[in-house]
This record gives C-alpha cells, sequence and structure tokens, in this order.
C-alpha cells in the first residue's frame, strides 16, 4: 500500500503551483480608486515595487515618528499640567467671603427680595392638564361614626 499521506501531499503541491493567483486590476478613477473601471479611468499596478532595503528604510522613519510623535505628547501632557498648576489658587489662601443679606432697603430700590416659593403638599394631588392649580384642602378630619349610624 502507497503512503497516502505523500500522495496528498504531492497532490496539494501540484493544485497550488498550477493556480497561479494574481491581484485584480486596480483603476484610478479622479481622486479615488475602484476595482471597477470607469470612464477616464487609468489602471495602476498594486505591487510593491519596492526593494528591501527601501522598505526598511521606510520601516525605521516610520519607527522614529511614531517614538517622536509619542515624546512630543508627553511633553505636551506635562506642559498642561504644570500650567493648570500655576493657573489653580491654593486652598489656603482662598477665604470664604461674608454672606451677602438680600433685605429691601426703602432707600435702595436695586436691592432684591427673594420671594417664597409656596411649599408643594406632601401628598400627591392628581390634576387633569389644562386644570388651574387648586390649592389642596386643609386635613380636615370627619368626626368619627358611631356605631349606632349608617
Amino acid at each position: 500500500m502507497p503512503n497516502h499521506t505523500l500522495i496528498a501531499t504531492i497532490v496539494i503541491a501540484a493544485c497550488a503551483l498550477s493556480t497561479g493567483a494574481r491581484a485584480q486590476n486596480v483603476y484610478k478613477c479622479g481622486t479615488s480608486y475602484s476595482q471597477m473601471p470607469c470612464p477616464g479611468g487609468n489602471v495602476i499596478d498594486p505591487t510593491d515595487e519596492r526593494t528591501s532595503a527601501q522598505k526598511k528604510q521606510t520601516d525605521l522613519a516610520t519607527g522614529r515618528d511614531a517614538r517622536l510623535a509619542a515624546a512630543m505628547e508627553k511633553a505636551r501632557l506635562e506642559q498642561e499640567k504644570k500650567d493648570l498648576a500655576a493657573n489653580t489658587p491654593l486652598k489656603t489662601t482662598l477665604e470664604k467671603p461674608a454672606p451677602v443679606k438680600l433685605a429691601k432697603k426703602v432707600g435702595n430700590p436695586q436691592a432684591k427680595v427673594k420671594k417664597k416659593k409656596e411649599k408643594e403638599p406632601d401628598y400627591f394631588v392628581a390634576q387633569l392638564p389644562g386644570d388651574k392649580k387648586k390649592k389642596p384642602a386643609a386635613n380636615k378630619s370627619r368626626p368619627k361614626k358611631d356605631a349606632n349610624q349608617r
């Protein structure tokens, strides 16, 4: 009996070599790219034609730029922290201002007097939309019925 694993490996390798995968055409249509042809579009070769030295140089430049950007961000955050600390007053230097009393004086018409709001009832009162607000009746206790009354 022949070795089935060896035969399967040979068949798979032959199929892989015979398919010949190829990239699709890419069309440049104005400022966008598409895989569908368009009027006035140009066919672009999508393969990377850089040499390995050019690719390595580009990768090094990208890494350098990333490190530089991280260092710049760190410096910016430190500067923002210093600016915030310089512009924030210390708690020990702050004193509470004296409370301002609002009282209406006869000689000062610009002084404002706060109006007291009506106290809401402690219980829920249902109202229909559009009805005027009715004040709830005072809590009047009903006289208790005697056992003889019905």
